[in-house]
């Protein structure tokens, strides 16, 4: 129970930090770090789990931020979406 909740409160945490952020590359780090340092508590036991995680996930989420962009693509049964591309 104790982990559910700090799990819950890192997700709304990185929910409110990512709106205060201009880019998308902020708002994948600000999101990656806050659930990374999540993930890391809770697999570590620790608070240098956290710290690990919240770095790892920080540095991962402006990475994919900054060089994902909108496109359009399509599923398995032919039908278009807008979805995110690499490059």
């Amino acid at each position: 129970m104790k982990a559910t909740t700090a799990v819950l409160a890192c997700l709304l945490t990185a929910a409110t930090l990512s709106g205060c952020v201009s880019t998308r590359a902020e708002r994948g780090a600000v999101i990656g770090g806050v659930s990374g340092a999540a993930v890391g508590a809770i697999a570590g036991g620790s608070v240098g789990g956290g710290a690990i995680g919240g770095a790892a996930g920080a540095v991962a989420g402006y990475v994919i931020g900054k060089n994902t962009k909108p496109c359009w693509r399509t599923n398995i049964f032919g039908q278009r979406y807008k979805g995110w591309c690499i490059g």
